[in-house]
């Protein structure tokens, strides 16, 4: 049986390494290098100006030849022109499982790595930032407290009487006044007014759900 050469493993590989080339364009671009020469052999959507012939960078991979995995753990190392790539190492073997070459894909994260700077800026919010009602208006339970009160003078009633209907028609009321937009609002009402939680909120769920 005729032992296969580097050069039939390439034809034999070249549309997988073609097809991942062209299907993470124009960030990707693959290398091929014969380990018997030392040299590159092929190379695809060339970014890093290598050519043809040039001599492998095997040492960044710092393990011997003859100890290569079947596939390479990705690693990071710069392009060139400082750009940040992200590599990954095919080993092609002969029929004794020596290997012979190897299929090497680069990254070029630098655009995902900026997007990531910019959305991570965008995202981020000073540390002291929060709710603005919560920040710049009275504490939630005082400013709760302080309207019960209000609205309970100006309707002429105590809030220690106040009726079912009553209790109702203030929780509805506090509602459309957006008091339920500061935390625990459910909470401090149902103490005051002494009902429980599922009340309150079913109150709010006959106006919402009109």
């Amino acid at each position: 049986m005729k032992q296969k050469k580097l050069t039939d493993w390439i034809a034999e590989y070249e549309p997988f390494i073609e097809s991942i080339v062209s299907l993470f364009h124009p960030f990707v671009e693959a290398a091929v290098h014969d380990l018997k020469t030392g040299k590159i052999a092929r190379l695809y959507h060339n970014f890093s100006q290598r050519k043809v012939g040039d001599k492998s960078p095997l040492h960044e991979l710092k393990i011997e030849t003859s100890q290569f995995p079947d596939y390479f753990l990705p690693y990071y190392k710069e392009n060139w022109d400082g750009r940040p790539l992200k590599c990954t190492s095919i080993t092609l073997r002969d029929a004794k499982g020596t290997p012979i070459g190897l299929i090497c894909f680069n990254v070029d994260t630098s655009f995902f790595q900026e997007s990531q700077r910019l959305l991570e800026k965008f995202l981020t919010v000073e540390p002291k930032a929060g709710n603005p009602i919560e920040l710049f208006a009275e504490g939630g339970q005082e400013q709760i407290l302080r309207i019960i009160e209000e609205y309970a003078q100006e309707q002429h009633l105590s809030l220690a009487h106040l009726t079912k209907p009553q209790k109702k028609e203030l929780i509805q009321a506090l509602y459309h006044k957006g008091i339920f937009n500061f935390k625990n609002a459910a909470p401090v009402l149902a103490k005051t007014l002494k009902l429980s939680r599922a009340s309150v909120y079913n109150y709010i769920k006959q106006i919402t759900n009109a």
